[in-house]
């Protein structure tokens, strides 16, 4: 296949985004959904943990049924009940419980949306162009950190948090529309000859998703904690949203271009992505002294880097295991889910006891780990 399929692309990342808006606009308006039910910056990373706890439980048997039932199924499942999950939340969503109960749900149902995208691009996406095409997909997690952070002076200020996630839920339709349409036909798939490594059994799968587990605490602590952090450094919140929006732009641009660089050089991945997190780690350590235009043009580098990997992960996994694209990415999908739910419940809490500053010295430590496990995995992932 010679050409790229861009709308099965964009059915991938907006698969993601809509599942994720639960979570994400919590993040983004927490300053508001906060006093309304009650919470703090604890209770923000426990709810943020939930859901992506619930999703590191869902991944792996939801890979396996997507493999069974197909990608397009998948699709569709996951964009009409995250829809209503969001339609939900606006509406009924009137006490703590009840509104915990539906983000935990949404994480359910996010489970199924990676597997499901990885596997459709996995079946048509030239080999050679698969790296930037992962890129591209996993655009959607910061694509959708950067809609909640657009939400915040565009609709959360002047409307109110629950318009917007009322307005989110319309992403869900987009996507059923986009699997309307005719697919071209796929093809079994295959890996890129000249980038082989050997097939990576479930103790590789494992131990590349405790990597990811660990990168993903810097991801968590920019996209759940940065507008409050920014707002406790003196930025006004509409100002921190264009912030989180601006960090958002830089780690799709980082991924995808991270994808278009590996496919140029045929790489296998392994290598940028401890070259990312290793530059991930001096930078989050720098936040502690950074102040002003220095904190925001860290920010950037933050998400560009500490953020920037994932694309590049999902994308070693199907160049490896080409034949169980879903199955093997719903393993190593539940690692980062792991990060993402074991992260926030640390980092709420070492928030509130000690302030912002110390999350991004926990942050910058996961990476330094997530390095480790990275070189590692690669080494051992040697060419066929």
């Amino acid at each position: 296949m010679t050409k790229t399929p861009w709308r099965l692309v964009m059915v991938a990342i907006l698969i993601v985004v809509v599942s994720t808006q639960p979570v994400f606009l919590l993040g983004a308006a927490f300053l508001s959904i906060g006093p309304e039910f009650g919470f703090g910056a604890t209770g923000l990373g426990l709810i943020t943990a939930s859901f992506f706890l619930a999703a590191s439980l869902a991944s792996p048997p939801f890979g396996r049924l997507v493999q069974r039932i197909g990608w397009r199924t998948a699709v569709r499942f996951n964009a009409v009940l995250s829809g209503v999950i969001l339609v939900v939340i606006a509406l009924f969503a009137h006490s703590l419980v009840v509104f915990a109960a539906l983000i935990v749900a949404g994480g359910f149902v996010y489970g199924l949306a990676n597997p499901a995208a990885n596997l459709a691009l996995a079946e048509h996406v030239d080999p050679q162009r698969r790296a930037m095409t992962f890129g591209m997909k996993h655009a959607g997690i910061p694509g959708s950190t950067l809609i909640a952070g657009l939400a915040i002076p565009v609709v959360i200020l002047n409307l109110g948090w629950r318009s917007a996630y009322a307005l989110a839920a319309a992403l869900g339709g987009v996507v059923w529309a986009l699997t309307r349409t005719e697919t071209p036909q796929a093809r079994p798939p295959s890996s890129d000859p000249g980038r082989r490594v050997e097939p990576m059994g479930t103790r590789l799968l494992i131990a590349l998703a405790l990597g990811a587990s660990m990168a993903t605490w810097g991801a968590i602590a920019l996209s759940t904690y940065l507008v409050a952090a920014a707002v406790d450094r003196g930025l006004t919140e509409a100002a921190a949203g264009w912030l989180l929006f601006a960090g958002s732009t830089a780690s799709i641009v980082s991924r995808v271009g991270a994808g278009y660089l590996t496919d140029r050089v045929g790489g296998r991945g392994f290598a940028a992505m401890a070259m990312l997190t290793s530059v991930g780690v001096v930078v989050f350590l720098m936040f502690g002294v950074a102040t002003g235009m220095v904190f925001a043009v860290l920010v950037l580098i933050a998400f560009a880097t500490g953020w920037g990997w994932p694309g590049l992960m999902t994308y070693t996994v199907v160049n490896a295991n080409a034949g169980t694209a879903a199955r093997s990415s719903g393993i190593t999908q539940a690692g980062i889910f792991l990060g993402a739910g074991a992260g926030p419940i640390v980092l709420g809490l070492a928030a509130d006891r000690f302030g912002f500053d110390v999350i991004w010295i926990l942050a910058a430590f996961t990476l330094a780990l997530a390095t480790a496990a990275f070189l590692t995995v690669g080494r051992f992932a040697t060419r066929a």
